[in-house]
């Protein structure tokens, strides 16, 4: 496995599954699709290198493999779990706790920040960066910007984005900007997305096999800072990639644009008191996405 660590909401979303011995009832706890669940158990088994369930027509079974770790993930839960209550359980210093996918929070939350702070200099902020899109719902985290391609049931949801897929690239790198050029150079993979390149090239008209130049990442920001290196074609999202586009890092080299069938969620348990720190943050996140949402698209 390298020295590369297990993203913990994989090991988060197989400790459900195991519990329950089912993907439909793991989603549902964790509020998200069993597709999204079934996904990250692979991406799990895969990087273990050991089937940890077998799929049967009726539920689960735990392989040995499986069997032999749940018990560690259980007693890394609850230790991590009291390390959280420690932290976050009493909002030590009053912060606000927010967690955000990280590529949306480099290329999106990021930049607009600063405003927030300086109209409310009296709510302090914790943020927190998650990878993987369906992670578990965390209830100590008060606001959750996430990627969905859907509300949550039994949450207050708010969608932020409506966001198209499209190449992006170094100036350099496509030279006569025609999407057949895709044929030659190498792509660059973003998992964890309801869409990826096979969409986009089937749209485009353009049959394209798998190549061993291409380069898969867990991580748009991975993903994009590549394509800006010159090292690869990305698929680029609009809310993820409209600042290095401005700033010429990027060109979208083609005009054939894929609309989004996932986009950014602001998400938080109902009942939110419309005047505490989470209520104004959420109102002044929905008045920026409102502005980005008017302002014409020129990339």
């Amino acid at each position: 496995m390298g020295g590369s660590k297990t993203p913990v909401g994989w090991l988060r979303v197989f400790e459900v599954a195991a519990r329950h011995l089912s993907f439909s009832a793991a989603a549902e706890e964790l509020r998200v699709t069993p597709s999204a669940v079934s996904q990250q158990v692979r991406l799990l088994e895969h990087r273990l290198g050991r089937a940890l369930f077998q799929r049967l027509p009726r539920g689960l079974r735990l392989t040995g493999a499986g069997e032999a770790l749940v018990p560690v993930c259980r007693e890394s839960f609850e230790r991590l779990d009291a390390a959280l209550l420690e932290l976050f359980g009493d909002r030590k210093g009053g912060r606000l706790v927010i967690r955000v996918a990280a590529g949306f929070a480099r290329h999106w939350l990021l930049p607009r920040l600063a405003d927030f702070s300086t109209r409310y200099p009296e709510i302090p902020l914790r943020i927190a960066a998650s990878i993987w899109a369906g992670e578990p719902l965390d209830p100590n985290v008060e606001i959750d910007i996430r990627l969905g391609s859907a509300p949550i049931q039994g949450m207050a949801c708010f969608q932020l984005t409506e966001d198209e897929l499209f190449p992006v690239c170094s100036p350099s790198i496509l030279r006569a900007r025609k999407p057949p050029d895709l044929l030659t150079v190498p792509l660059l993979h973003t998992i964890g997305f309801a869409q990826g390149w096979s969409d986009w090239l089937e749209m485009a008209g353009i049959e394209r096999h798998a190549s061993e130049r291409d380069i898969e990442f867990d991580s748009v920001l991975l993903s994009l800072e590549m394509a800006a290196l010159g090292h690869g074609v990305a698929l680029g999202r609009t809310s993820f990639a409209e600042d290095l586009l401005r700033e010429k890092r990027l060109v979208a080299p083609f005009k054939l644009r894929l609309k989004t069938t996932d986009n950014v969620y602001l998400v938080h348990p109902p009942g939110l008191a419309p005047r505490s720190p989470a209520g104004i943050f959420k109102d002044w996140l929905l008045s920026m996405a409102q502005k980005r949402a008017r302002r014409p698209q020129g990339m």
